[in-house]
């Protein structure tokens, strides 16, 4: 009997069935790792973007409490009847912000202030922060999760963190405040308390430095009656004629500033003061004006005895080189414009008295 001969087509049939469910094996195994890798991917990703939002809370956090240490202090000069001028104050900022951005899970990396003020009070302050929870690889017997560390700010490894901000705070005074015959008064009302004075400052978040880097080394003195040994030194010619000036109009100024490291300005030399008629950046009320007026006019007309050698105020100047007689009005001439209160003397009268040259 004849054995039946296998079909070639149907072995090579067959063949081809066992191929395809290798490959078929192969591909879902290849899926199933890319799978795998993706997730891994979205995994770490969302971690991060994680991390960066909780890095920005702590940087908002921490700029927000560095000026709020400033608004504590003025509150308290402005509770006793001075005006108060939220200076930067390094340690106080500094300690305010690392508490806070450590409370939100960040390290303080750095922080500086500067202002729209020339420089002298810094009440803008800029943080930078780090992320404090830590990316660390997979340990090699697994126990430990790539994510499961938070960092104390002292690793060596800066390549192991993720998440880095930066944000900016301002302090302002949002009520008016000037002087009248009971005294410093605010939005028309006597100050009585420290909370209530604190009520007048505006603390938030900004996009914008100031213009000017805080300079540490300016004398700013507080108080409508500020001695000369407040101001830094100032020259025994400028000293007299700011006694005059206390004595004859006593409170006429809200704070007054002396020296500064400025080579090219009479404060550098201890030769002028600034006597602030606003808050800085703002503008003098009508009363505020009328009696800056008022001082101008009896420096111009004293000008020989006090040794005065120039003024500006509200976008204007006079020395007695060019006109040694008359009232401010009439005399002044207009100064260079630099689209800054504080830079165009509106906030403020600019006293240089002493040896020639006017600076």
């Amino acid at each position: 009997m004849r054995r039946p001969i296998s079909s070639p087509v149907r072995r090579r049939h067959l063949q081809g069935r066992r191929d395809d469910g290798q490959a078929n094996v192969l591909l879902l195994f290849g899926l199933t790792l890319s799978l795998l890798a993706l997730t891994v991917l979205f995994v770490r990703v969302g971690a991060a973007n994680d991390m960066r939002s909780q890095a920005q809370t702590a940087a908002d956090a921490a700029a927000l409490a560095a000026v709020a240490g400033l608004r504590d202090h003025a509150a308290r000069q402005l509770a006793d009847g001075v005006h108060p001028m939220p200076r930067y104050d390094e340690e106080i900022a500094e300690s305010r912000a690392e508490t806070y951005a450590r409370n939100n899970g960040g390290v303080l990396t750095d922080i500086r202030a500067s202002d729209n003020a020339m420089g002298r009070f810094g009440n803008i302050v800029r943080v930078e922060v780090r992320g404090a929870l830590c990316q660390k690889e997979l340990t090699e017997d697994g126990s430990r999760a790539w994510d499961d560390v938070v960092c104390d700010g002292e690793e060596d490894d800066a390549s192991s963190f993720e998440g880095t901000a930066a944000a900016i705070a301002i302090i302002d005074l949002s009520a008016d405040c000037g002087r009248n015959a009971d005294g410093l008064v605010c939005g028309g009302d006597a100050v009585t308390d420290e909370e209530q004075a604190s009520s007048y400052f505006d603390v938030h978040l900004i996009d914008q430095e100031g213009r000017f880097k805080f300079d540490p080394n300016s004398v700013f003195g507080g108080g409508a009656i500020t001695d000369c040994g407040s101001l830094g030194g100032l020259h025994p010619q400028m000293c007299a004629a700011h006694q005059v000036l206390n004595q004859e109009f006593p409170g006429f100024y809200l704070s007054a500033g002396g020296y500064r490291d400025e080579s090219s300005s009479d404060h550098g030399y201890g030769e002028a003061v600034d006597y602030m008629m606003a808050d800085p950046g703002g503008t003098p009320t009508p009363a505020m004006d009328a009696t800056a007026i008022q001082v101008i006019d009896f420096l111009i007309e004293n000008h020989q005895d006090l040794n005065v050698k120039g003024i500006i105020y509200n976008y204007h100047i006079w020395n007695p080189a060019r006109d040694s007689t008359g009232a401010w009005l009439d005399v002044r001439r207009p100064a260079t414009v630099h689209h800054n209160p504080t830079l165009d003397h509106v906030d403020h009268i600019h006293l240089s008295a002493g040896p020639p040259p006017f600076r």
